[in-house]
This record gives C-alpha cells, structure tokens and sequence, in this order.
C-alpha cells in the first residue's frame, strides 16, 4: 500500500493543485484526507466556512460560490503543531544570562509577529508553533502558543501561559549551581519558597486582608501558575538521570510536566508513563549526533504508553522540516498515522489547545495542509495551505 502511494506520489510531483472560484467558502476535494483522529479517508473532501471546518467526508457537496480546490491524488493533513521551538524573538532574548531561575521572563515581551521564521514555517505546513524562551536558565520563563500566519496577534495568539521553561543541567561552571545535584536543590528551595509564597497570599486574605499586604514577587507569582496547574512545566532534558529527577519532583510538588528533547527518556520509560507525564522528544536531524537506541526512543515511549510529540527546536532545524521528523520515527517502527498525530493532535493535547487545532474535525480551526504525494515522503511538496480558512500559501503562484 505504502509503495503505491509513494508511485502515486512521483506521478503527481509536477501536478499542480487546481483552484477554482473565490469567497469565503472552501471545499478541498478528492483527496485522501488523514484527519489525525481518525482513519484516513479516500477520495474525501473537506468543507470550510467562516474559518472553520465545516463537513469532512466523502460525499460533502460543493456550495454555490464556494473555492473548489481539486486535491485528486493529494494528501491533505492538518496543519502541522511544533511543540518546541524558539522562533519569533532574536537570539539574544531568549536566555538573561547570568540568572539562574527566571519564571517571571514571558516570551511575549520579546515577541516579534514579522520574523521570517514564521513564513518559513508555513511554507512547509506548520501553522501552530509553541515558541519561548531558551535553556541558558534552569527556569528561563514562559513559552505562549501561537499561529505562524496572520498579522494581528490577538487572532494568532492561542494561548498566553503556554508552559514554564526549566532546563536541566550546569549553565555555567562559574557560579552555582555547577552539578545535577545543586540544579535540582536549586529547583527544590524555587519551589518550596513559591509554596511559602502561595501560603503567605492565602492567609492574607483569610484574615481578611488587614495590616500590609505580603509584596509582590512576579517570580513567585509565575510559579505559582506551576503548582495551581494554570500552566505546566516545559523541561529540557537529556540524561535518564536528570529525567527521574524530575519525575521526583514532580513527586513531590504535584505539578504537571512534559519532557522535551528527552534524548533517554526510551530508558525510564515505564517511569515516565505510570506518571502520565508527556514527552516532546527527538530525532531532531543534525542537531546532536545520537545512537540508533536513543533514534529509535520514540517508539519504546510510544509502546509504553507516553504520549509524544516530534519537535523541530527552530531555528536550529527549519520549521518546514518538522515532518521528516515523524518520517524518521516511522523509519524505526511507528505507524504512519500515529507519526502524523506526533505533529499535529499529540502536540496540541501537550499545548492545551486541541479545542482548537491538531486534527480535521468539524469546529475546529481550518488550518489544513494539502501534499502533491504522501505527506512524510521527502521528494513530496507542499502545495497549498488554508490557514482559518484562507488560502495563505500556494506553490503554484509563489514558486517555491
């Protein structure tokens, strides 16, 4: 089956996609639809209206007026999620070194909506990235969840409070702390003195806030979002060791956590699983070199039961390689459409915004992403994506 596709796929590398008509209305036809909660559906088509997706079937009709756009032979999917990236603010705001533990620091402050990144990333059919600070910090601060289209950030924005940053590991052998165990004793006090803080606000307002109020501390105010499940916590990972430190003290504090890079995370992972704890993980291409244990990582998560989600860390690797990464994952034994939901519906469940994205559901936002062969294939293109329902890029008219 997966051979025919990819013949499919080569026959139809130079067809271009057929647009017919203009308004507000889109249906998207005759195309195998792989909406990433379901099964995928032949010869299907999708309905959009007002920004959302309308019908999805196989006998959906065409309204009059509508944008007909001819999919024969195509591969539709949803718009693509990267769950971890740190596109749309200059390098030097992303980590303010040399502080250590930063919760306060919002990526918003830095964010710029004309990065290019962002057009980059929807040439290559990612429309929903979660971007934030770097790991410079063992708590570099808070990540938001937004459109990669658009220029009015109240319509891209998804989600302000779109988890904590903590990064494992010394950030310098000059000041402390310089081991694993002084980083988690560090992340320890944080967050025990957030509790005190937590505490102290509570009982301020049971006495029924008389007398001086306890001060502001917009650090603890951040970390409080943490241990109130506001938010969660995004944690850069490595080593197995820095992983079941975490899960210690997730333990121990109660907050909620996905793991990202988790090079080996495949090690500890019924550790990981029995905790329900999510996993934003690699192969990451060119961005460290690993073994064909930790490339095949994802699947032993995967069969423990975690879920995951694949990653760019943009710009390290473009945001329109995001999926030759579920390639990479089907390469060592995860099924096509559990690789397609690592990019879209997995990773917007860990983004907290699958209400609104992740999957081809009538509701949900029309960002959908339309391939001239199988969307995984390398030699394959993307020809159109509809972003809230608007055509925002077509290969045909742009020449790419």
């Amino acid at each position: 089956m997966r051979h025919a596709r990819l013949l499919a796929a080569l026959v139809l590398l130079s067809a271009p996609v057929s647009l017919r008509g203009q308004g507000d209305v889109i249906l998207i036809r005759g195309a195998t639809i792989h909406p990433a909660s379901g099964a995928p559906i032949p010869n299907g088509s999708i309905l959009i209206r007002d920004g959302k997706i309308a019908a999805v079937g196989t006998s959906v009709a065409a309204p009059a007026g509508a944008l007909i756009i001819e999919a024969a032979g195509k591969d539709v999917i949803p718009g693509m999620i990267d769950n971890h990236s740190h596109i749309g603010a200059r390098a030097s705001d992303l980590n303010d070194s040399p502080m250590v533990v930063g919760p306060q620091h919002r990526f918003m402050d830095a964010l710029d909506l004309n990065d290019t990144d962002f057009k980059d990333a929807v040439t290559g059919g990612v429309t929903t990235v979660v971007t934030g600070p770097g790991s410079g910090e063992n708590v570099s601060g808070m990540a938001i969840v937004i459109k990669t289209f658009g220029d009015n950030l109240a319509h891209r924005l998804l989600l302000e409070k779109g988890g904590m940053k903590f990064a494992m590991g010394a950030k310098s052998r000059d000041r402390y702390p310089t081991t694993t165990m002084g980083v988690a004793a560090n992340l320890r006090q944080y967050l025990i003195k957030t509790q005190e803080y937590i505490a102290a606000q509570k009982k301020f307002i049971d006495d029924g806030q008389k007398g001086t109020p306890p001060a502001r501390d917009l650090g603890y105010e951040a970390m409080t979002d943490v241990l109130t499940h506001k938010t969660y916590v995004r944690a850069h990972v490595h080593a197995a060791t820095d992983i079941m430190t975490l899960l210690r003290l997730k333990d121990e504090f109660g907050f909620e956590l996905t793991l990202h890079h988790a090079t080996e995370a495949y090690k500890v992972a019924a550790e990981v699983a029995k905790r329900g704890v999510s996993a934003v993980v690699l192969p990451l291409g060119p961005r460290i070199g690993i073994t064909d244990d930790a490339m095949a990582g994802p699947y032993v998560l995967w069969k423990a039961g975690v879920k995951i989600a694949l990653h760019t860390d943009a710009p390290v690797i473009d945001e329109k390689w995001l999926r030759l990464c579920a390639a990479l994952v089907m390469r060592y034994g995860i099924p096509e459409e559990e690789a397609l939901k690592m990019v879209t519906l997995n990773a917007a469940q860990i983004a907290r915004v699958s209400d609104r994205v992740g999957s081809l559901e009538v509701g949900k936002d029309a960002d959908v992403v339309i391939f001239n062969g199988a969307w995984y294939e390398p030699r394959s293109r993307v020809d159109v994506v509809v972003g809230d329902g608007k055509v925002i890029y077509d290969r045909a008219k742009e020449g790419n």
